[in-house]
């Protein structure tokens, strides 16, 4: 038998372990048996995932996996199956366009979205892009069609903790411009960046899940200098399909 863990963080997260594991519902002797701990020790760490919605209470005495793990468990496999399926997508949008095709994903707890993956143009001339790679959302198109689809209180949230852009040192528009760009943004299913300053420009549209929760956006991005020779409407035709596919893989992987 493995030695059972000591420290109280370690014990935590190996009953939470046990928990995932295990029946859909248990009691507190049970847990207790099946972690090899007294059940005084068990019913304490029990109060702490309890809080946090990791475990719930079952019917009389028993306990359940709480709807917070769920959730947690659904957006990792949602996250992994959105990246794998993104990428034959992104490679798609490369070869037609020839310009560097991105997926990004938006975290809800961090308010945050990374760049989760990459199809890089064949051009040498090209805006860099890295994996793993932090999107400031009221920038940009990438940042800008996830934003517009979060619910109102996040918008204001990202807002007040942005104030400058990125890469200009620019002050944010204001909030009635915002408002009305976003507004733009849904109505037409997309988000637009033309900056020849920074000779950055790109076409980005949502990703959405089950019941219309925003899970990133697919984009392309270019020097603005070849974003010109584009037909914009075929390219934002192209990245709307992209993005409605992978929008509905990730509903019927839930369903």
């Amino acid at each position: 038998m493995p030695d059972l863990p000591r420290g109280a963080g370690d014990r935590l997260a190996y009953l939470l372990k046990l928990v995932a594991s295990g029946p859909a519902s248990f009691s507190l002797g049970e847990l207790a048996e099946r972690a090899r701990l007294p059940a005084s020790s068990v019913h304490r760490l029990l109060q702490s995932l309890l809080r946090s919605g990791l475990v719930e209470r079952g019917r009389g005495q028993s306990y359940r996996p709480g709807r917070e793990l769920h959730r947690l468990a659904s957006q990792l496999v949602a996250n992994f199956d959105l990246t794998r399926s993104a990428r034959p997508l992104l490679e798609a949008l490369v070869e037609q366009w020839h310009e560097t095709a991105v997926l990004c994903v938006y975290s809800p707890k961090s308010r945050r979205a990374i760049i989760a993956e990459i199809a890089v143009t064949p051009h040498p001339l090209r805006f860099a892009v890295e994996r793993g790679g932090e999107i400031a959302l009221p920038w940009g198109s990438l940042g800008r069609a996830i934003l517009a689809h979060l619910p109102s209180g996040e918008i204001e949230a990202i807002m007040r903790e942005t104030t400058s852009g990125p890469l200009s040192g620019r002050p944010r528009p204001t909030k009635q411009e915002m408002e009305a760009e976003l507004a733009t943004i849904r109505a037409e299913g997309y988000a637009r960046y033309f900056d020849t300053g920074y000779d950055i420009a790109g076409i980005a549209s949502p990703v959405f899940g089950v019941d219309g929760e925003i899970l990133g956006c697919i984009g392309v991005t270019m020097p603005s200098k070849r974003y010109q020779l584009h037909r914009e409407d075929d390219l934002v035709l192209s990245v709307r399909e992209a993005t409605f596919r992978l929008s509905e893989q990730a509903a019927i992987s839930h369903s």
